[in-house]
C-alpha cells in the first residue's frame, strides 16, 4: 500500500526506431520529496518508450483519477492521518477513508443481498402481465381440460369449473400467489422503513454466521451502514491476496468492484465519514470541485472552506453503527488499536447520531 504525498507528471514526444513519433505521459510519486516524484515520472516515461520500442502495447496518456485509477499507480488522496501503517485520506468527493494494509474489512450491500429476490419478483410480474395480455387478447378461450384417468367424480368438478376458466387468469393468479409469497417471506423493498432494515440485516447477516461457523476460529465486528452492513476481521491480519480472503469475498458477495481494488492497491479500505450529499444543506456545495489531489495552489483557499463546512456538518452524524460481534472473540493488536480508530471516526457506539 502506497499512498504518496508528493506527486509530479512529465510528458515526453520522442521518435521510434521505425519513424513514427509518439507522445506519452506518466506520473511520478515520493512520500519524501517533489524531486523525487519528478525523477519517477520521467524514469515511467522512459520504460514506457522502451516497451513501445519493443513492439508491446503501451497506454499513452495514463488516467488522472484518486483511486480506481491506472494500474500500478498509488491511491492518489489527500493525508489526512497517518495511525500506524494505516492511513486516513479525503477521498474524490470528500469523505475520510481508513487505509490499512492488512486489516480486513468487508462491506455489504443490501441491493446485492436483495438481488435474487428482485430476480424473483421480477419474473412473477411478467408472469401476470402475459397471463393479463393472454386473457385480454382471448377472451373467449376457455380451458379445454380433462382428467379421465383420475375418475368421473374429479372429471365432473374440473369440467364443472376449470373449463369455464381463461388460461390466461390461471397464468396472472399463478404470478401474483407467487409475488404474494415472495413479499411475506423478507421484508426487502416491501413494507415499513423499520420492517426492511430488520429483515434485510437478518438476511445480510446470514452469510456471515455461515462463514463463522466454517471459520470458528475467526472474530467478526459487524456494523450497520447507510446501504448494508460492515465487517471488521479481529482475531488477525491478513493480506489482500491471501485465498482466504478472497473465499471471505465470495462468502458475504463483498462488492467485486471493492475487491479488485483491494488487490490492486494491496490494501483494505473503510469509509469513515459521511457522503457530502447525505449531510449538507442545500445552500453548500455538495461536492469537491477542485479535481484529483493534489489541487492546484489557487484552490486551496476554497477547498479549505468546503472541507470546514463539511466537517462541523458531518460531526453531527455517524459512518456506520456497531451491532454485534460474531466467532471466536479472539482480537489481534493492530486489529484492535485500529479498531478503535475506525470507531472513533465512525462515531460507531453514538446511536443518538443518524448515519450517513
Amino acid at each position: 500500500m502506497i499512498i504518496p504525498d508528493f506527486w509530479d507528471e512529465h510528458k515526453e514526444k520522442r521518435r521510434l526506431p521505425n519513424g513514427r513519433q509518439a507522445t506519452i505521459t506518466r506520473f511520478g510519486w515520493s512520500e519524501f520529496t517533489q524531486k523525487e516524484a519528478k525523477e519517477l515520472a520521467v524514469k515511467r516515461v522512459d520504460e514506457a518508450f522502451k516497451q513501445l520500442a519493443a513492439g508491446e502495447d503501451v497506454e499513452r496518456r495514463e488516467k488522472r483519477v484518486s483511486y480506481n485509477g491506472s494500474d500500478g499507480v498509488p491511491i492518489r488522496e489527500e493525508v489526512v492521518q497517518y495511525h500506524g501503517e494505516a492511513v486516513v485520506t479525503r477521498n474524490l468527493y470528500g469523505s475520510l477513508c481508513l487505509n490499512t494494509p492488512n486489516v480486513l474489512f468487508a462491506d455489504i450491500d443490501f441491493y446485492n443481498v436483495h438481488l435474487k429476490q428482485r430476480i424473483s419478483a421480477f419474473w412473477t410480474y411478467i408472469l401476470m402481465i402475459f397471463g393479463y395480455l393472454h386473457y385480454y387478447f382471448t377472451p373467449n378461450l376457455i380451458y379445454n381440460f380433462s382428467w379421465n384417468v383420475l375418475g368421473v367424480e374429479l372429471q365432473y368438478y374440473t369440467a364443472k369449473y376449470l373449463n369455464e376458466i381463461n388460461p390466461g387468469l390461471l397464468v396472472f393468479g399463478l404470478g401474483l400467489i407467487l409475488w404474494l409469497i415472495i413479499k411475506s417471506r423478507n421484508g426487502g423493498p416491501y413494507g415499513s422503513d423499520k420492517q426492511r432494515g430488520e429483515k434485510s440485516t437478518a438476511m445480510a447477516m446470514a452469510p456471515i454466521k455461515e462463514f463463522s461457523e466454517l471459520y470458528p476460529d475467526w472474530h467478526m465486528r459487524v456494523y450497520r451502514t447507510p446501504a448494508g452492513l460492515r465487517v471488521m476481521v479481529m482475531h488477525d491480519v491478513f493480506s489482500p491476496n491471501d485465498p482466504v480472503v478472497q473465499e471471505f469475498f465470495e462468502a458475504l458477495e463483498t462488492d467485486p468492484q471493492y475487491v479488485w481494488m483491494c488487490k490492486r492497491q494491496n490494501c483494505f479500505r473503510a469509509r469513515v465519514s459521511p457522503k457530502p450529499w447525505r449531510v449538507l444543506s442545500d445552500d453548500i456545495e455538495q461536492k469537491l470541485n477542485q479535481g484529483v489531489w493534489p489541487v492546484d495552489k489557487d484552490l486551496l483557499a476554497e477547498r479549505k472552506a468546503w472541507v470546514d463546512a463539511y466537517d462541523t456538518a458531518a460531526g453531527n452524524f455517524a459512518s456506520c453503527h456497531f451491532i454485534e460481534e460474531v466467532g471466536s472473540g479472539s482480537v489481534n493488536d493492530t486489529c484492535e488499536t485500529l479498531r478503535m480508530v475506525h470507531d472513533d471516526y465512525c462515531k460507531t457506539d453514538e446511536l443518538g447520531l443518524k448515519i450517513a
